[in-house]
């Protein structure tokens, strides 16, 4: 793999980053000398994967905020404490992602898987993405899944007819490929870019969560073969981030470092911008425009 960009006065900003893919990614970057920003819930946790990120750094130190992704509040708060912070991103991972054993309603009225895995991501990097364009060429990278589902049940987007759990959850994996694509679409004439990833099934704490038979068959699953070490399903991530391999390649699904086709409603322009409008709504974003200049 070729080696990574220069990364002088780089800023990487990573959701989900006190554990798992997301630690290892995070201190990966870290390691490469860009200046991390870690989104990550307050936790146990938290102090000993900043400890992690901060002692493989070769730039500047880590910045470390706490958001629980499934609030629409605090993630406005951790926007704008961002904002405030860096004038410009470089590389924004949204990798936070989680699972839950029955339908639960967060306190904007959200189902919560659908909040934290689609909804975070999209209001987090429409409060941002003026500031990934005004890099010099800046990344979005959506954590996927190959699992993603392959259709959309507009009436169905929050389980309101059914719920289970491993269909909410790839349900949502399919609307961050949608929502990468549509905004690579709407990025058109910038330099930045955004592209969608799986990780592949890693041992991680994911789904530790959960309880009953999600537990028991998240459990049962991570004690196959085909779960790898976070530090293996990290890779295609910390490529995507600083790789000149991928320098100006923007809508695109991509796995083991290699690019990929998603299902096939994926690439269906009229689903994704359904869903971009409703996430909009959903977001109280309907109307706002961002600010994307062109000559960026």
């Amino acid at each position: 793999m070729s080696q990574p960009e220069s990364t002088h006065n780089k800023v990487a900003v990573i959701t989900g980053a006190s554990s798992g893919i997301g630690l290892v990614t995070a201190r990966e970057l870290a390691g490469a000398g860009y200046e991390v920003v870690i989104i990550s819930r307050e936790s146990e946790h938290a102090d000993a994967a900043r400890a992690t990120v901060a002692a493989a750094a070769t730039g500047p130190a880590p910045v470390q905020y706490f958001a629980d992704l499934a609030s629409q509040a605090q993630i406005r708060d951790v926007a704008a404490r961002i904002r405030r912070s860096h004038e410009h991103i470089d590389v924004l991972i949204n990798n936070a992602g989680a699972s839950f054993s029955a339908r639960e309603q967060t306190e904007d009225g959200i189902e919560r898987t659908f909040a934290v895995n689609h909804l975070a991501p999209f209001l987090l990097t429409r409060l941002l993405l003026d500031l990934v364009v005004r890099a010099d060429a800046g990344r979005i990278v959506m954590v996927s899944s190959e699992t993603h589902s392959r259709r959309l049940d507009f009436a169905n987007l929050q389980g309101e007819k059914r719920y289970n759990f491993f269909a909410a959850y790839t349900r949502s994996k399919l609307e961050n490929v949608l929502f990468a694509y549509e905004l690579a679409r709407r990025l058109d004439g910038t330099r930045a870019t955004v592209n969608a990833l799986s990780p592949g099934p890693a041992r991680s704490r994911f789904g530790d969560n959960m309880s009953g038979f999600p537990l028991r068959f998240s459990k049962a699953m991570k004690r196959t073969p085909l779960f790898k070490s976070p530090e293996q399903a990290a890779r295609t991530s910390v490529w995507l981030a600083t790789s000149p391999d991928v320098e100006g390649v923007t809508g695109k699904f991509f796995m083991h470092s290699k690019e990929r086709r998603s299902k096939r409603i994926t690439h269906d322009p009229a689903v994704a911008a359904r869903l971009w409008t409703v996430s909009e709504e959903l977001t109280g974003l309907a109307g706002a425009t961002e600010e994307i200049d062109a000559a960026a």
